[in-house]
């Protein structure tokens, strides 16, 4: 298939009339169907889409509709080939920051190379996290993956032509929901998910169906996605929903991912908050709950987790939950017929003894709750490796002994920071 180019033919145009370069135009269109070409008008609007012949029209199907226009009023069309050629020479003269590589997701956007896009943006997501160089101002650098962040955060938020069906466009705020997190598939690349989470974090009025698919939808995936969208949601409430999720949720990478997203300046509240969890019942919320102390890594946990320790045979309920635990008893009895009294009846000058029958019961009756051993030590085992990891030390295998190790933690941790404090420069 032969294309006019764009410096050719604007040239031509120039010097003949419309008529002939409308006939050029559908001569160009009649060999095979354009797709993700780019057709400018002689009014300087620029569409992108798949051409095809309608008469004397041409039909270009774009990613908001179809636009039906004269071929007369075509002053140029480059392919989908052209235009791939032209962003490959643009990257190789990028300098290969997340700025660039966001720059060239931006342009093959407005060109519909999708393939394109997707690749582009998932180098700006990774370049812009990546660790600053050594040397780099670390202020600057925050600042301008800062101000990155933002730039990529409103192109993913123009995405969702390309992660929606269009059947949901006007579809309510519920099915919206469940149709954009339904997208996030074991295929899904790093910026496609992200687009879905940041349309999830835009739509309006969707917390409530977010907390419904975030408790009941049946993928892991899907429901973990939808936690991270209400994290960046500003809905009061959603915080602590999330931080609720790194509890009760059923599976371990979800409340990995969940305790994952909380920011270093609510570390010490969500401590706070999940602290009665240590004390709850069922021993498997206690091991969840030390566990994301362990993953969250702040030290004000440290002394709740030793505080805690002592309690683990004491307070858990029998069985391993419930209110009051699992009880059961037997009873092994002996019963023995006795005459324990007479009643005496006269009747025609005679006696008659009638006696009173009862029973004498002896045995033993044992009552017992059930309290599980293998639980208690399950316990002690989550709380040991949430001390180590948050203290990156070891308290050993004896609860008596953890506050004393608490003791010798915090000293060489002030220790140390009192070291660093006195070799700082400029003091």
């Amino acid at each position: 298939m032969s294309h006019l180019t764009t410096a050719p033919l604007r040239r031509y145009l120039s010097a003949a009339s419309n008529a002939l370069a409308a006939s050029l135009v559908l001569a160009s269109l009649s060999l095979s169907p354009l797709r993700a070409d780019e057709v400018r008008l002689d009014d300087g609007r620029v569409l992108v889409g798949k051409v095809a012949k309608k008469g004397e029209d041409l039909e270009i199907t774009t990613r908001d509709g179809v636009v039906i226009v004269p071929a007369a009023r075509v002053t140029a069309i480059r392919s989908d080939e052209d235009l791939r050629r032209e962003l490959a020479t643009k990257a190789k003269a990028a300098d290969g920051s997340a700025f660039a590589s966001l720059h060239l997701a931006a342009q093959a956007h407005a060109w519909g190379l999708e393939k394109e896009l997707w690749r582009y943006l998932d180098a700006a997501l990774e370049r812009n996290a990546a660790p600053a160089k050594g040397g780099d101002d670390a202020d600057a650098a925050r600042e301008r993956r800062q101000a990155v962040d933002r730039r990529i955060r409103d192109l993913l938020a123009q995405l969702e032509p390309e992660v929606l069906p269009r059947k949901y466009v006007q579809a309510s705020t519920a099915a919206r929901v469940h149709a954009l997190l339904d997208q996030v598939r074991p295929s899904t690349g790093r910026a496609q998910r992200a687009a879905i989470i940041e349309l999830l974090v835009r739509e309006q009025n969707a917390d409530a169906d977010l907390r419904r698919e975030a408790r009941r939808n049946s993928s892991d995936r899907e429901r973990l996605a939808a936690v991270e969208a209400l994290q960046a949601r500003p809905a009061a409430g959603n915080d602590r929903f999330v931080w609720r999720t790194a509890i009760i949720d059923r599976d371990k990478d979800v409340r990995e991912g969940a305790i994952g997203l909380v920011p270093t300046t609510q570390a010490a509240a969500v401590v706070s908050y999940l602290a009665p969890g240590l004390m709850h019942q069922a021993a498997e919320v206690r091991v969840r709950t030390a566990e994301a102390f362990g993953n969250l890594g702040h030290r004000d946990a440290l002394p709740l987790l030793v505080a805690a320790a002592p309690s683990a045979n004491t307070a858990v309920a029998g069985g391993g939950g419930g209110n009051g635990g699992v009880r059961g008893h037997i009873a092994i009895l002996n019963q023995q017929a006795y005459i324990r009294d007479f009643d005496v009846e006269v009747a025609s000058a005679s006696f008659i003894a009638d006696p009173k029958i009862d029973v004498l019961a002896s045995g033993t009756v044992l009552d017992v709750t059930v309290v599980g051993v293998s639980e208690v030590r399950m316990v002690l085992q989550a709380y040991r490796r949430a001390l180590g990891k948050v203290a990156a030390s070891d308290p050993g295998d004896n609860p008596t002994k953890w506050p004393a190790w608490l003791a010798s933690v915090n000293e060489a941790s002030s220790i140390d920071k009192a070291s660093k404090a006195a070799t700082t420069p400029g003091r």
